[in-house]
């Protein structure tokens, strides 16, 4: 007789955190080992989320539209019905992430330049024949080369 806690597989572990899309079991659900039991999205990529145990859904930590990072516990799975509630008493000391990471902040427009406009003469260049003309250094005296 066992808890066992359902994460998001180590194949994940380099990402970062996940968004809960759908829980396909409800708690008190029966569940073998294979059974999808939640999708979860990352990088605009739904990916299905099997269960390694045979069991019941006990309680769901991390609910739909929720975040949780590839280690977090996001459900429990009890191996029989009379475990449920002992796993819904351990659930309670499982911290429930943030209903969404923090957006980021856009960033602002840049400035306009105020630099002399490029001239018709190799415009490939420009930037570097920029550089020389505000240093001083005559542009005839520079030899250009394409990579």
């Amino acid at each position: 007789m066992a808890i066992r806690e359902v994460f998001i597989s180590g194949l994940f572990n380099t990402m970062d955190d996940f968004k809960i899309v759908s829980w396909q079991k409800a708690p008190g659900d029966k569940v073998y080992r294979g059974d999808i039991i939640v999708v979860v999205e990352r990088d605009k990529a739904e990916m299905d989320i099997e269960t390694f145990y045979d069991g019941y859904i006990a309680t769901i930590i991390v609910p739909e539209g929720g975040w949780a990072a590839p280690s977090a516990v996001i459900a429990l799975v009890a191996e029989t019905e009379a475990e449920i509630e002992a796993a819904k008493q351990q659930a309670q000391g499982y911290v429930q992430p943030a209903a969404a990471p923090a957006p980021a902040t856009a960033p602002s427009a840049p400035a306009p330049a105020t630099a002399e406009p490029i001239s018709s003469e190799r415009a490939v260049a420009s930037i570097p024949k920029q550089v020389l003309r505000w240093s001083g250094c005559p542009i005839k005296l520079v030899r250009l080369s394409s990579y």
